[in-house]
């Protein structure tokens, strides 16, 4: 009987210290979650409270701390009113004219106001190298006619980017025009329509 009646004081004892050492471990756990409703508060402007886990009917559980053991969790409760009147709350107006927008930034594009808010802008430099002190883009050289060899005056070999049909490397043709396809005034083709060795002298 004694035994017994040991065995159970011992698990009082048990209890009790384990409930007085787990206060400072609450204490801490209401601190963040009185920290965590004043941040949420400020940033949604919805109504947030720290209590016993779990939350009440008109309230949401937006986080948690457990604490494990016989420890009860703490639950930080925010308002499901004031969560439905900020959803079907309209957007507050940004704006009202593009300048309003306007980040004075040029390598991140023009912004623009659209229904009175804020749209961020596209790059003015796609695919190349943008400088936002000169406020330029990267210059590259020309292939206007997309033949894929660039002008010659920005240092390219296409005799003509103009012409899609002239550029290095491509098929001679021989032509009374003088015609120069391949960008290689040397080359004028080589018709020889009778086979005796001599290109045509209609190819210049």
């Amino acid at each position: 009987m004694n035994k017994i009646m040991t065995l159970i004081i011992a698990s009082i004892t048990l209890l009790i210290a384990s409930t007085f050492t787990s206060s400072p471990v609450y204490a801490d756990a209401v601190s963040d979650a009185i920290k965590f409703c004043n941040k949420y508060e400020r940033e949604t402007g919805v109504r947030c409270g720290q209590q016993r886990c779990p939350c009440g009917r008109s309230t949401k559980e937006v986080e948690r701390w457990d604490r494990g053991g016989l420890r009860f969790s703490i639950c930080a409760c925010v308002s499901k009113a004031d969560l439905k009147a900020a959803a079907n709350a309209e957007p507050e107006i940004q704006c009202r004219r593009d300048s309003d927008c306007d980040d004075g930034v040029f390598c991140n594009g023009k912004e623009m106001c659209r229904s009175g808010q804020c749209q961020q802008g596209t790059s003015p430099c796609k695919g190349v190298k943008c400088y936002e002190r000169e406020k330029m883009c990267e210059k590259t050289c020309e292939d206007k006619d997309g033949d894929g060899f660039e002008a010659i005056h920005c240092g390219g070999n296409d005799c003509d980017d103009n012409n899609p049909n002239r550029f290095p490397g491509n098929k001679e043709v021989c032509d009374s025009k003088g015609i120069d396809e391949d960008c290689d005034a040397t080359t004028v083709g080589d018709l020889d329509a009778d086979g005796d060795g001599f290109i045509s002298a209609s190819c210049r």
